[in-house]
C-alpha cells in the first residue's frame, strides 16, 4: 500500500505531537496521544510511545472500516474477556505488515471525523474534570464542549463517548471538536493543525481565566539531614539500588496526602496509595511505615509524603522515579485548580480498582518507562 501521499500530513502530525509532548503543561510521562486520518486510514500513536519524540513513521496505521465494524460486534459481558476481544479486533484492524500496538484510545480517535486529534491530560483541564462542579463549570465556560461521565476505560469509555457525540450531532447539527472526560482529560479535534492549536489555546486561556488560585511551586527550604535520612532509608527498603528523588514547595506542603486517586495516570505512575510519614520520622519509623504500607497494599510505595518536609518519589530506575514525581506533582496541582470549581472529586473506588488491574495501562507504563532508560 502506497502511503507516500500522506507524508506531509504525517510530518505535520509528528511536529504537532512533539510540541505538545514536550510541554509539561500538556503531557507528562507517557500520557496523551494524537492521530491523523484519511477517509480510509487512521494513523495513531502507539501505546506507551512518547509524543515528545515520535517521528512521522512511528504511528500505527489502521483500517477505519475495520474499526467502524467493531461497533456492530458483540463482545462478552465479562470485563477481562471483553477487553481481550476488543484488543484482538483492534490489532486485526491494523494494515498488513503493521506490528505495533495502537493506543488504547484508538476507537475514540476514529470517532472524530476531523483529520487531526489531540488527547492530553493537562492539570489545568483536570482541575475541572476532577472537580465537584466539573460538568456545570465546563458548560458555563465552554458551552460548545461535550462532557462524558467517568467510566471504565477501553471499549466502555469509547462507547460512552460515541453515545454522547452522536447525541451532540443530532442536537446541534455539528461534529463535536472538544470533549471533556471526567477524571481523565480532554480531546481536541480539527481538520488542520493550525485550527487544533487555536482551539487548544483558547480552551486553556478560558480555563486559566476562571481559576482563582494557582499552585505555588516555589522551591521550599528543607532540613537536609532529614531529607538524606529518609531518602537513604527508603532506598534501603527498596533494595539499595532504587532511585529516590525529593521535592518540596508550598503546594506539596499544603497537599492532603489522604486524597484519593484523581485520574488513571496518577495510578499508573504514582500508584493508588501513597506512604505518609510523620514529622521528624526517624529511620526506624520509616522502615516500619514502609513495611506496613507494603503489606496493606500489596506493593511498595512509589510516593512518600513526609509531614512538613516534602515529597519523596521512588522507583527502580531514574525514569520510574522521575515519572512518579512529575505525575504526583500533577495531582497536587489538580487539587489546587479544583478549588475554583467546588473542590476535588476523586475517581470512584471501582474505577480505581479497574485501573490498578488493567493490562492495557500496565503495558503503556512499561513501554513508556523503558523508552526513557
Amino acid at each position: 500500500m502506497d502511503l507516500s501521499q500522506y507524508s506531509d500530513c504525517l510530518t505535520a502530525l509528528a511536529a504537532m505531537s512533539n510540541r505538545y509532548g514536550a510541554d509539561p503543561e500538556y503531557v507528562l510521562a507517557g500520557g496523551g496521544n494524537t492521530s491523523f486520518k484519511s477517509d480510509a486510514l487512521l494513523w495513531v500513536k502507539g501505546s506507551g510511545t512518547a509524543l515528545a519524540t515520535i517521528r512521522p513513521g512511528d504511528f500505527v496505521v489502521l483500517s477505519r472500516e475495520r474499526l467502524n465494524d467493531m461497533w456492530s460486534a458483540r463482545y462478552p459481558e465479562n470485563e477481562a474477556a471483553r477487553e481481550s476481544a476488543v484488543l484482538k479486533d483492534m490489532m486485526a484492524a491494523r494494515i498488513e505488515g503493521e506490528t505495533r500496538r495502537p493506543s488504547v484510545e484508538t476507537l475514540l480517535h476514529n470517532l472524530f471525523p476531523q483529520r487531526y486529534v489531540l488527547h492530553v491530560h493537562p492539570a489545568l483541564v483536570n482541575g475541572i474534570t476532577c472537580s465537584v462542579e466539573g460538568e456545570a463549570a465546563m458548560k458555563r465556560l465552554l458551552p460548545e464542549a461535550v462532557w462524558v461521565e467517568a467510566c471504565k476505560p477501553g471499549y466502555l469509555l469509547a462507547l460512552a463517548c460515541k453515545t454522547v457525540m452522536d447525541d451532540y450531532k443530532r442536537r446541534t447539527g455539528r461534529n463535536c471538536d472538544l470533549l471533556f472526560l471526567q477524571n481523565h482529560g480532554i480531546f481536541f479535534a480539527a481538520d488542520t493543525v493550525e485550527a487544533l492549536d487555536d482551539l487548544a489555546r483558547k480552551t486553556m486561556e478560558t480555563l486559566s481565566a476562571a481559576v482563582r488560585r494557582f499552585p505555588d511551586l516555589t522551591p521550599a527550604e528543607a532540613d537536609e539531614k532529614a531529607v538524606r535520612r529518609i531518602a537513604d532509608t527508603l532506598r534501603a527498603c527498596l533494595g539499595g539500588s532504587a532511585e529516590v528523588r525529593f521535592l518540596s514547595n508550598p503546594a506539596i506542603l499544603s497537599y492532603d496526602p489522604s486524597t484519593e486517586s484523581l485520574s488513571p495516570d496518577h495510578i499508573v505512575y504514582a500508584k493508588a496509595k501513597q506512604l505518609v510519614l510523620p514529622e521528624g520520622a526517624d529511620a526506624e519509623t520509616v522502615r516500619a511505615r514502609f513495611a506496613a504500607f507494603t503489606r496493606e497494599n500489596g506493593y511498595p510505595p512509589r510516593i512518600a509524603f513526609a509531614e512538613k518536609l516534602g515529597m519523596f518519589a521512588c522507583g527502580a530506575s531514574e525514569a520510574e522515579a522521575t515519572a512518579a514525581e512529575a505525575v504526583m506533582l500533577d495531582a497536587v496541582k489538580v487539587t489546587v485548580y479544583a478549588e475554583s470549581f467546588g473542590g476535588v472529586s476523586p475517581m470512584r473506588p471501582e474505577l480505581v480498582d479497574f485501573i490498578v488491574n488493567w493490562e492495557a495501562e500496565s503495558y503503556r507504563s512499561k513501554v513508556s518507562l523503558s523508552e526513557k532508560k
